[in-house]
């Protein structure tokens, strides 16, 4: 059975994946920028999300893993544990450190599970609790909006299972879904402009195809697990960005599309969803054309809008997208992985771990004792070997 000590190592171990392989994807964009593959924005975006996925999955890939040790196979959890590495390099000398310290660095984690079951702690989990449930109100809030919009609506046209609807309460065209339906909403004042109609519904097809829609809610029902971590947040403005980029780049790839009348298109969407001063304020499932944010992020939609525009003034085409999605996120995939197993609980006592303790005790002995026959790093790393 489940106890609440292993939910909060879960949830623990995601958080720190998260962080971790966040601040690996800013190292890995700069290497693939420096190779000439800057333009590989959809083999990025879908790397990104199958990473994204691994992460989520990593508790159960871990556990799994562990069952297989106390099963008694041999698992890489016995070679890559982290708690091991860092004592084995410190009895080969590595790096100079009291072992009682280093024995405290260990416990760190240990310590921090317990200190959740504290008043404070649990005051501060209930901080947490309590964001989570004001992003659950605001997605339902922001659904129930949606709802409206789209019952305020004209149906146009129905394509199988695709619904395309005319509004006049909005002003920026967008994308969702139903249970059954997937749904483009288009500003009634778009249909007197037959290339910006056009193109309009060229991008927002595009993103059903790609099952951008259904990502964008994924994240959505996910938003109050992780709220409060920002590599959650950089994640997902780092997948919108590579979605709207991926979107005009197989768009534009099509023929009888003027990469000039694209970007007008863009320009004037964005020119009426700031003059009309409201835009859907709806985060999730929705897809729009443009972000026309005129408040506290108003500057990053407006840096994404002019990359989207410069990346499509480039024009260079993307070849042999999941090949290269492929060839990136195996190395992408097997790091997270391997992290995940690194970063559990070290499960029997080590060698390495009982001559630690050895050291600590003979560090406490000194302290009570006085001087003692000194043990250097030579003894350590002769120990540990």
């Amino acid at each position: 059975m489940i106890n609440a000590s292993t939910l909060l190592d879960a949830y623990v171990d995601v958080n720190l994946l998260l962080l971790l392989v966040c601040a690996l994807w800013f190292v890995f964009s700069r290497v693939l920028d420096r190779l000439g593959l800057a333009h590989a924005v959809t083999a990025r975006l879908r790397m990104l999300r199958s990473v994204f996925v691994a992460v989520l999955l990593a508790p159960a890939f871990a556990a799994l893993i562990v069952m297989i040790g106390r099963a008694g196979y041999p698992h890489p959890a016995q070679t890559v544990n982290l708690t091991d590495f860092i004592v084995a390099q410190y009895l080969q000398g590595r790096f100079a450190m009291n072992a009682s310290a280093l024995e405290e660095v260990l416990k760190l984690r240990s310590r921090l599970a317990d200190a959740a079951f504290t008043p404070a702690g649990q005051a501060l989990l209930g901080l947490v609790a309590a964001g989570g449930v004001a992003c659950l109100l605001r997605l339902g809030w922001s659904l129930f909006r949606l709802r409206r919009i789209l019952a305020e609506s004209h149906l146009w046209r129905r394509f199988g299972r695709v619904e395309l609807r005319v509004s006049d309460t909005i002003s920026v065209p967008f994308s969702t879904r139903g249970l059954r339906r997937r749904i483009v909403v288009l500003p009634s004042a778009m249909l007197e402009r037959g290339a910006d109609l056009r193109i309009a519904l060229a991008h927002e097809l595009q993103h059903l195809r790609q099952g951008d829609v259904e990502w964008e809610l994924a994240l959505g029902l996910i938003r109050p697990l992780f709220w409060w971590n920002p590599a959650f947040h950089i994640w997902r403005q780092q997948v919108e960005e590579l979605r709207e980029l991926s979107c005009d780049r197989q768009v534009l790839a099509r023929r009888g599309y003027d990469v000039a009348a694209y970007c007008d298109c863009l320009l004037r969407v964005c020119q009426d969803g700031l003059r009309a001063r409201r835009f859907m304020a709806v985060e999730a499932p929705v897809v729009a054309l443009v972000r026309t944010e005129n408040r506290l992020f108003g500057g990053r939609s407006a840096a994404l809008l002019k990359r989207r525009m410069l990346s499509v003034i480039e024009g260079r085409a993307e070849r042999h997208p999941r090949l290269v999605f492929a060839i990136l996120s195996l190395p992408a995939l097997a790091v997270t992985l391997t992290a995940a197993v690194a970063i559990q609980k070290p499960g029997d006592w080590s060698q390495d771990r009982i001559m630690l303790s050895t050291i600590i005790n003979l560090e406490r002995l000194q302290a009570v004792n006085g001087p003692v026959p000194s043990f250097g790093a030579p003894i350590y790393a002769a120990a540990g070997n």
